[in-house]
């Protein structure tokens, strides 16, 4: 084993088919009624998939507004936060990530043998600017990976202090790379009519959040010419699938079929933030952060216990129980899952109410 990579850990995912999953973050229905599968009996499994992978870019081109030429599709985001790393990144190379935010992004910069530097958020989840701008002047980092909207926070960070960052680490040589999984929860992202105006940012996007399509593993790249060519240089030539390229190019093709699958999320976020609000107001302690995605991360001492207690009764979150971070994180589901959920939160706060 490389020493760069003693210490890493397996990212360990158990299957679990009998929960009400609330903790990965997805889209709480399918919207596989809307494919016509009968195209993919004429689906070439023999060949290697170039058409296809040319035709979901070109779908995702016109869905987005993005021109294809700048766009690449990757076997999910994770994938391209991968061959990011490996395009931009040597041995030493410095790389900032935030505190707390997508795991991925340091793990595939240790990989690569850079040096990671965590920077923490302020209290409140919000873009500690002025150090970061004093880091990025004194580190000169090679990349900064950062979510915004952020997982697991859900804050979303202000244009301007975006735009500082880009100015700052263009002027070191560095480059920002923004993940906007959430952004379709957020609205139109201001960067995506800019993002060509910079030498130095990547926007990630991903089909796997609003779209409701994890399953496909469908993530896209989208940059200026020349990181495009670059980045161009190293991308396996026939990394996305056939049968995800097909479905998800019937789904990018029928807009109005995803816009009215966001609506219908949108209205599951509001009433699972009614229902948390409710709850936190029992919880002396407990705080319910805003938030421009499909989750919502509440801080509490008791982070592991609820999450332990709603998962005795078949309802997984997501925890955490560390020193700089002790939280839950609850995605977004049906209505009969919020009403089990909001069963299972009022009994936990009637047995909190007793011990204190």
């Amino acid at each position: 084993m490389r020493k760069a990579l003693q210490g890493l850990v397996p990212y360990k995912v158990k299957p679990e088919f009998d929960m009400i999953r609330l903790d990965n973050n997805e889209a709480f229905m399918s919207l596989l009624s809307s494919v016509d599968l009968g195209n993919l009996q004429e689906t070439l499994i023999h060949r290697y998939p170039a058409e296809s992978s040319e035709a979901l870019v070109n779908a995702y081109g016109r869905f987005s507004g993005f021109p294809i030429d700048n766009i690449i599709a990757g076997n999910g985001s994770d994938e391209l936060i991968t061959i990011i790393a490996q395009y931009f990144l040597d041995p030493g190379d410095v790389v900032f990530v935030l505190e707390p935010d997508f795991s991925m992004y340091e793990k595939n910069a240790v990989v690569m043998g850079a040096e990671v530097n965590r920077i923490s958020l302020n209290d409140d989840f919000s873009l500690p600017l002025e150090k970061l701008m004093a880091e990025i002047e004194t580190r000169k980092p090679k990349l900064l990976f950062l979510s915004n909207p952020n997982n697991p926070t859900g804050q979303f960070y202000p244009e301007a202090e975006i735009e500082e960052l880009i100015s700052a680490l263009r002027q070191v040589g560095g480059v920002l790379i923004l993940d906007e999984a959430y952004i379709d929860f957020a609205g139109e992202s201001p960067f995506a009519k800019k993002v060509f105006q910079h030498e130095n940012l990547i926007l990630l996007r991903t089909a796997s959040k609003a779209m409701g399509m994890a399953a496909l593993r469908l993530g896209f790249l989208i940059a200026n010419d020349q990181i495009i060519e670059g980045i161009s240089c190293i991308k396996p030539p026939y990394n996305v699938n056939t049968v995800s390229a097909q479905i998800g190019t019937q789904l990018l093709e029928n807009p109005n079929v995803l816009d009215q699958f966001l609506l219908v999320q949108l209205n599951q976020v509001a009433e699972l933030e009614e229902i948390l609000n409710e709850f936190v107001r029992k919880i002396v302690g407990a705080k319910l952060f805003p938030s421009h995605t499909n989750f919502f991360l509440i801080k509490m001492n008791d982070a592991k216990a609820l999450a332990d207690f709603l998962y005795e009764r078949k309802i997984k979150i997501r925890f955490f129980n560390e020193d700089v971070l002790k939280a839950v994180r609850i995605s977004a589901g049906t209505k009969e899952e919020h009403a089990k959920l909001r069963t299972a939160l009022n009994e936990w706060s009637e047995m909190y109410a007793k011990r204190i």
